[in-house]
């Protein structure tokens, strides 16, 4: 009886054994696939600090977008401006060649404008008051 007991307790032991074998295989078998997903993981971790950069120059993208789509809308206004300016100009232009003939025989039907000494001082002063003036602009400074 002792036989079958010593037996018995032998049997279990080895099947306690093989179950215990099992399962090392198994936790290194998951340690080893746990240290492959951390190599991996580790290889990402330089992407969270590109990402963090990427959603830093996004944000600035946009900004800057934004400014350009204002200049565009600016530079439209201004562009139809300036249409509307030289639109206006070759009007004038052409209402001046139009009536260019009338305006030369009016001016040169004039008489001659004879300028006062008054008026030619106010026009151009003489050298002397020009040099007195000059002199006081050089005694501010």
């Amino acid at each position: 009886m002792k036989n079958k007991s010593v037996q018995g307790i032998l049997e279990w032991l080895g099947k306690e054994i093989n179950s215990l074998k099992n399962e090392i295989d198994a936790r290194n078998e998951t340690i080893d696939r746990l240290q492959k997903l951390s190599d991996e993981i580790r290889n990402y971790e330089t992407y969270t600090e590109y990402k963090d950069k990427y959603e830093e120059l996004s944000k600035e993208y946009e900004k800057e977008k934004e400014r350009l789509v204002k200049l565009h809308e600016y530079y439209k206004k201004m562009e139809m401006e300036c249409e509307n300016l030289k639109t206006k100009v070759k009007g004038w232009e052409s209402w001046f060649y139009s009536n260019r003939d009338v305006f030369d025989r009016l001016f040169s039907a004039a008489p001659p404008i004879a300028l006062s000494e008054t008026t030619k001082n106010i026009i151009a002063p003489p050298v002397k008051e020009q040099k007195k003036k000059s002199e006081k602009r050089r005694k501010k400074k």
